[in-house]
C-alpha cells in the first residue's frame, strides 16, 4: 500500500488526473480498474468512481509498485563476470536514487535485491533504455569511475530524431553546456555569452546518420559521447534543430503526437572499453557488449514499421 498525502491541488482536480502526475508510467485504465475493484480509498473511505479531490486529502492506493513505477518482471543481465555486470535498464524507470530520499524503486534497488554488494558505475536519464554497469568490488568500481572519467569507456547509443534534411551525415560537434542545478535543464552557449566560462563545460558529441525517412521526416542516428554532462544528448540534437522523438523536455510537442511518443527515443547500446594496459579490467577491451535491438525496438512501435516499409 502507498499513502499519498494531496497537495497543491488548485481548482477542480480528479483524482485519476492527479495520480497519472505522481505515476506517469500508468494509464487511466490501470486507475479505473483500480477503482472498479475498491483498491482506493480517500480519507480512509474505498471509492469506486472518479472523484473531485482537495488539498490535504489522504490518497491510499493497494495497487503494487511493479505496476505503479512500470517495473521489469526481471532484471536482464547482458554481461558478467567476477567483477562487472552490465544490466538493461528499461524506459521509465530511475537509475538510482541519486542520493536523494526517494521512496520509488530504482535499478539499483532492484539490482541490489538480488546481489546486495553491486555498485552502480554511472546513469540514464529516466526514459532514456540502455546498458549500465555494475561493480561487483570496490576496486572495479573505483576502476570503471576513472575509466569514465578520463573517457576510456566509448558510450554508444541509438537516437530516433526528427527531420531527416541532414547537411552532413557524420559529424563531431565540440560545444559549450550549462545545466541550471535549480531545474535540472542544460543548455548548450557560446563562450561570449554572459554565465562565465567557468560555469560552461566543453562537450563533445558525434553522431552518424543510419537511415533517414522522407516520407515521415525522420532519421535514425549513432552517438558516440566523448564526456558525458546532464542531459547531453538530448539538447545537443535539440540545438542542431533535430530532437529525439518522444523528448518532452527538449523536444517538440507537434513531433511527439505526430509519432505518439511521450518518452525519448534514446537508448544506450555500446559500450567499447579502452583500460590501460595496467589495468586490471584491461581484459574487457577485447569485449563488445552490444544491446539486441529486441530490447528496445517495443519502445519505437509503429516507426519501426515505417522502417520496414522501406
Amino acid at each position: 500500500m502507498r499513502i499519498i498525502n494531496v497537495n497543491n491541488c488548485k481548482g477542480e482536480t480528479y483524482l485519476s488526473n492527479y495520480l497519472l502526475k505522481i505515476f506517469p508510467n500508468i494509464s487511466k485504465g490501470i486507475i479505473f480498474k483500480a477503482l472498479r475493484n475498491k483498491d482506493i480509498k480517500l480519507n480512509e473511505k474505498r471509492i469506486n468512481k472518479d472523484v473531485l479531490i482537495n488539498s490535504n486529502d489522504k490518497i491510499q492506493l493497494y495497487i503494487s509498485d511493479n505496476i505503479l513505477f512500470s517495473l521489469p518482471k526481471k532484471i536482464d543481465y547482458i554481461y558478467e563476470d567476477e567483477n562487472i555486470a552490465i544490466v538493461f535498464k528499461p524506459q521509465g524507470i530511475l537509475s538510482n536514487n541519486e542520493g536523494k530520499d526517494i521512496s520509488e524503486p530504482t535499478l539499483d534497488d532492484l539490482v541490489k535485491k538480488e546481489n546486495p554488494s553491486y555498485i552502480i558505475c554511472h546513469r540514464l536519464d529516466r526514459n532514456t533504455a540502455g546498458l549500465i554497469i555494475f561493480a561487483k568490488n570496490t576496486k572495479a568500481y573505483n576502476e570503471i569511475l576513472y575509466a569514465f572519467k578520463n573517457n576510456y569507456i566509448e558510450k554508444e547509443y541509438i537516437a530516433y530524431v526528427a527531420y531527416a534534411d541532414f547537411k552532413k551525415k557524420e559529424n563531431t560537434l565540440n560545444q559549450y553546456i550549462y545545466t541550471d542545478k535549480k531545474n535540472g535543464i542544460s543548455k548548450i552557449y557560446n563562450l561570449d555569452n554572459k554565465i562565465t566560462k567557468s560555469s560552461l563545460k566543453k562537450i563533445t558529441t558525434s553522431y552518424k546518420v543510419l537511415y533517414t525517412n522522407n516520407k515521415y521526416d525522420f532519421a535514425i542516428l549513432k552517438i558516440l559521447i566523448h564526456n558525458g554532462k546532464t542531459h547531453q544528448i538530448r539538447v545537443v540534437l535539440s540545438s542542431i534543430g533535430h530532437p529525439i522523438i518522444g523528448d518532452s523536455k527538449y523536444g517538440l510537442n507537434q513531433i511527439n503526437k505526430k509519432f505518439n511518443k511521450n518518452k525519448q527515443l534514446l537508448f544506450a547500446i555500446k559500450y567499447k572499453f579502452n583500460f590501460n594496459e595496467n589495468s586490471y579490467l584491461n581484459y574487457l577491451n577485447k569485449i563488445n557488449v552490444l544491446l539486441d535491438e529486441n530490447y528496445y525496438i517495443n519502445y519505437i512501435g509503429d516507426i519501426y514499421e515505417k522502417v520496414r516499409e522501406t
